[in-house]
């Protein structure tokens, strides 16, 4: 359950944290929506190392501190997916964290893009600007059976299926230029 702090002292309690430490974490632009939301924020924008208590869940489990530059950037993307589904789950917008999504996604070396943990909400949040230029679906010309004319039944290959997701991850991660409408 998603517990929604009523002001910046009680997220201070929540976390266990001073005050005067959220407020400067809140002026760095960590989101006060909930609990969860603040808590992912922490993992992608604090130093492990840095934070009261090393808190992370990355360093709590047990797991190695160092990892290689890659699977710091594709652990980055994957807190800030987090952080920002946590926004959303709360009934808001991510517009603000949006410029660091799309830079932290393309930051990640392509080798490691098929291992980040990617939010559909999310990705729909980042990707809408090319979806809203499509026409409607019920504007799709039709075959005799109602199925798309440009869909022959059958299912996407798995070199098709890598081409679409390589294709939106580079929307996403702003890699596409948009066209300027005419």
């Amino acid at each position: 359950m998603t517990e929604i702090p009523q002001s910046q002292s009680q997220l201070a309690g929540l976390l266990d944290l001073s005050r005067s430490a959220v407020s400067r974490l809140v002026a760095r632009g960590m989101p006060t929506s909930s609990v969860e939301a603040a808590q992912a924020w922490r993992k992608a924008n604090l130093d492990p190392a840095r934070t009261k208590g090393n808190r992370c869940d990355e360093y709590r489990r047990g797991r190695p501190a160092v990892h290689t530059a890659d699977e710091v950037q594709r652990l980055r993307v994957s807190a800030l997916m987090e952080a920002a589904a946590a926004v959303l789950d709360a009934g808001q917008r991510i517009d603000r964290l949006v410029p660091s999504l799309r830079h932290a996604l393309a930051a990640v070396p392509m080798r490691q893009r098929d291992a980040v943990d990617l939010d559909l909400g999310v990705m729909r949040v980042l990707v809408d600007h090319v979806i809203s230029r499509l026409p409607p679906r019920a504007e799709n010309p039709r075959n005799d059976d109602g199925s798309p004319v440009w869909c022959d039944g059958a299912a996407l290959s798995d070199q098709e299926a890598q081409e679409a997701g390589e294709f939106w991850y580079a929307v996403a991660a702003g890699e596409l230029l948009r066209a300027e409408a005419p």
